[in-house]
């Protein structure tokens, strides 16, 4: 059973609502990582620099004393080094050129020597971390340079807790985790309504596509006025839909012109049989007259039977061709040589032009039947003591039959209709000159079955130009393919 086309509308909004809900949570989310990373890291570089810059001014201090901390006149200083100790919550170490810790402002090390690594590396001037961060402090190592001979004098240690950046970042982060808990239930809100608005072009499109398949709608058209690719699809859609209307108003014609051709020839059969039944004592000459008549009937119908089976077979997609190698001037020549009796009735010239020897894959029964019809239409229908030329050229890859004619030409306005079935520009002449109306119809099969292409030229009252281009070599489906 076949589904109705977008049936699945309530699986394509929850799709689409669900696919936006989690792209919006999912920037969201990014974002908020990004911001909370991003305070830290500036709020981790700040601390550590406030404190850098308050060990340069104490490393300048001690310089100026010469380390001495317990004299009169640095009392001040000492104080400074409690103080900042205070400020940072933290804790001061100042190690003199001798290795030994002159101030300890938790007084573990007071008088003590340090003889870490680290300290070892400042001191002789090598490569250190001006800073550690650990899991709950920093450690800032700044080292006193003389400003004299640039050697180290000394190195202050400061240690500072990070807790109040900690306790920062967790308000950070709980302001965060409200601001996504609104923006979920917002991003939720957005995407039910996207989803609504992204589908309503296409319950619209569901609803004209099940008036088309219902054959209810009048105009069988699709009309959204919604976002530029559904009316890009409507368009689509709308173009297909008319082909197949099209389609079927060909094949309701077709079948209707079938019948009225098969009819037509039955039909006047009867009427000849009848009068001849009517009529007793019927001379001879009128029962000869009558059953050459019925004959003819008889022989338009055969050639309307046979006209239909040969684009049947063409119509066939799968069909494939008994491809061999052909000459086509060879080919021509004997075409012509069978239609120059027609062209000699009403005195019409037939010219044949070739510019080289062509030789291509074809099958020459399909496309000696398509050639012959578009010749033998231009003796039809053209004028008496006319001219018929044909001209056979060829480049690397196709191969060109160009039949030309000083006829009664086609009108513009029919030019796209000449190639369907049953069509006729003049019907009364098409049936005075035995035409089914099947025969250009066959011409373009033939040709599109390999893979080529026909153009028409023509003007009323100054004849017709048909072009034909076939590829030399075949690459579609064979029955046989000879060298």
């Amino acid at each position: 059973m076949m589904k109705k086309p977008f049936s699945n509308i309530k699986s394509m909004k929850f799709f689409v609502g669900i696919s936006f809900f989690v792209l919006v949570i999912a920037l969201i989310t990014f974002y908020s990582q990004i911001v909370q990373k991003s305070y830290e890291k500036k709020s981790m570089e700040l601390r550590i620099s406030y404190v850098q810059s308050q060990s340069n001014i104490l490393a300048t201090q001690l310089l100026a004393s010469n380390f001495v901390l317990n004299g009169e006149n640095t009392k001040d200083l000492e104080a400074e080094i409690d103080q900042l100790a205070s400020v940072l919550e933290g804790r001061v170490i100042v190690i003199d050129y001798n290795y030994r810790v002159i101030k300890d402002t938790y007084t573990i090390q007071q008088g003590k020597y340090m003889l870490s690594e680290d300290v070892f590396q400042i001191m002789r001037g090598g490569n250190y971390e001006p800073y550690e961060i650990k899991s709950n402090y920093i450690k800032v190592f700044t080292p006193i340079i003389s400003s004299s001979g640039g050697e180290c004098r000394g190195v202050i240690i400061v240690t500072a807790p990070t807790k109040e950046i900690e306790a920062t970042s967790q308000y950070v982060k709980e302001k965060a985790d409200n601001f996504y808990l609104i923006t979920v239930i917002l991003a939720l809100l957005l995407a039910c309504f996207i989803a609504m608005i992204t589908t309503k072009d296409f319950k619209k499109m569901k609803k004209h596509l099940e008036l088309v398949s219902e054959d209810t709608m009048e105009d069988n058209e699709i009309k959204i006025k919604g976002f530029s690719e559904m009316q890009d699809l409507a368009a689509s859609l709308n173009q297909i839909i008319h082909r197949i209307n099209h389609l079927e108003d060909s094949r309701q014609e077709f079948v209707s012109n079938v019948s009225h051709e098969l009819k037509t020839p039955i039909t006047s059969m009867k009427v000849l049989a009848e009068s001849l039944l009517i009529q007793e004592d019927a001379p001879a000459e009128m029962y000869r007259e009558f059953m050459g008549d019925i004959v003819a009937e008889i022989d338009r119908e055969n050639q309307i039977i046979n006209d239909l089976l040969s684009l049947i077979k063409m119509d066939k997609k799968a069909t494939a061709l008994n491809i061999s190698s052909v000459n086509i001037n060879e080919l021509l020549e004997l075409l012509l040589k069978r239609l120059k009796p027609l062209a000699a009735k009403r005195n019409i010239e037939i010219v044949f032009e070739s510019f080289r020897t062509v030789t291509a894959e074809i099958d020459d029964v399909k496309l000696s039947l398509a050639i012959s019809n578009l010749i033998e239409n231009a003796i039809k229908y053209n004028v008496d003591n006319g001219w018929v030329r044909v001209s056979l050229n060829s480049d690397h890859k196709y191969f060109y039959i160009k039949v030309a004619d000083s006829g009664v030409g086609i009108p513009e306005d029919c030019q796209t209709q000449v190639f369907e079935r049953f069509y006729r520009v003049d019907k009364a002449r098409s049936r005075d000159t035995g035409g089914t109306g099947l025969g250009l119809s066959i011409t373009r099969n033939a040709i599109l079955m390999h893979k080529g292409a026909i153009k028409l030229y023509s003007k009323p009252e100054e004849g017709t130009t048909f072009t034909m281009r076939i590829p030399l070599t075949y690459t579609g489906q064979v029955v046989n393919k000879e060298n």
